[in-house]
């Protein structure tokens, strides 16, 4: 018979505490708390503030956020009287504490209106844009400060995002009058000055211009780095033989982000060649016993097709075409020639769009017996 080692009793006692125990109280369900909008733009253009904003896609805790309900635009009214403390150096940006005890709704965009607002950006990027209508009480000495924030299903908010302040600005009228032409390496586009400003006041409020193009997926790409002054833009990034459009907007602030006009009208204009290639050059004749041997210098066109040799004999005006079909080499051997007759020779180019060079300088050749 078996015996029990005495110090297996107690460690059996000892695990059978360690496993047993009472219940802990039951605790209430983690909270929610939605992630804030983070990235938030305003600008204006024309009459309107443009608010462009990519809503979270996390509550705080990392989880997916998927039921956002609504989004509200918050708006708080600032008197440029009360905020001078910019001209003496100091931060004119309202607190967080300031803005929610003062902010009044100013809009707000449900989970089914998202679609109507929602942009695709070049690169493939998607936000959410609001146009928000300024009224006349708007402009004047006030600024106006903006804060977003989200709801879900269950009505729990967000905190507010990062808070943006504008100054409405009467602008000008978008500029007028916008001309396209096409030359060989380059489109220039030209414009009219604006007469006035949405408002009908005069002068124009502008200190310069922007100049877009848009791509063929729609999307539009501003050209210029710094503002344009003048009242014409070359663009000389394009590829003969493509359509391009082009619009403008006329700009009062010189610094991003600019404070523009609404868009001018959209020019399209194609890029087509019309430019001939060089006429070659170095023309020389070489006179054997039954024929004439041209060659000349090679044309540097990356568009060229070819070239066509011309002939007129001694006393005759116009010069006949000896090669229908265009010729890829620089040299040609003259054969349906006749001893003791004088012939004159010119050369022209050829590009892929059909357009023909001037001719060459002529030579004359002659076989003697």
């Amino acid at each position: 018979m078996k015996r029990f080692s005495p110090f297996l009793i107690p460690l059996l006692l000892l695990l059978s505490f360690t496993f047993c125990g009472k219940k802990g109280p039951i605790l209430p369900p983690l909270k929610k708390i939605l992630q804030k909008i983070e990235a938030f733009d305003i600008t204006q253009r024309g009459e309107r503030i443009i608010f462009e904003w990519e809503n979270p896609t996390t509550y705080v805790d990392g989880s997916p956020l998927t039921d956002i309900f609504e989004v509200e635009i918050w708006l708080f009214e600032e008197e440029r009287e009360s905020a001078e403390k910019e001209e003496s150096g100091g931060d004119q940006q309202i607190s967080l504490e300031e803005f929610e005890k003062g902010a009044k709704l100013a809009a707000s965009i449900k989970k089914e209106e998202f679609s109507e607002h929602r942009t695709r950006r070049a690169g493939g990027s998607v936000k959410l844009r609001y146009f928000y209508k300024l009224t006349a009480e708007d402009f004047g000495l006030k600024n106006l400060n903006f804060g977003l924030r989200v709801k879900d299903k269950k009505k729990r908010k967000s905190a507010f995002s990062n808070l943006l302040s504008i100054e409405p600005r009467i602008l000008s009228l978008p500029p007028q009058g916008i001309q396209a032409t096409v030359f060989e390496d380059r489109i220039e586009i030209k414009w009219s000055l604006p007469e006035r400003n949405f408002d009908q006041s005069s002068p124009p409020n502008l200190k310069g211009y922007n100049i877009y193009r848009v791509d063929r997926e729609g999307f539009a790409h501003r050209l210029n780095s710094e503002l344009i002054e003048d009242r014409k833009y070359e663009d000389r990034d394009i590829i003969i033989g493509r359509v391009y459009r082009y619009f403008l907007r006329a700009a009062a602030t010189d610094s991003k982000p600019y404070a523009e006009s609404d868009n001018s009208e959209v020019i399209e204009i194609l890029a087509k060649d019309t430019f001939p290639p060089s006429a070659p050059s170095g023309l020389v004749s070489v006179a054997a016993e039954n024929l004439i041997s041209l060659s000349w210098d090679v044309n540097l066109e990356e568009d060229l097709a070819g070239y066509r040799v011309w002939r007129k004999a001694e006393g005759e005006d116009e010069y006949i075409s000896l090669t229908p079909q265009l010729i890829q080499e620089n040299a040609f051997n003259d054969t349906t020639v006749e001893k003791n007759k004088r012939y004159h020779y010119a050369i022209t180019a050829q590009d892929k769009s059909g357009n023909e060079s001037p001719k060459s300088e002529s030579i004359s050749e002659i076989i003697k017996d």
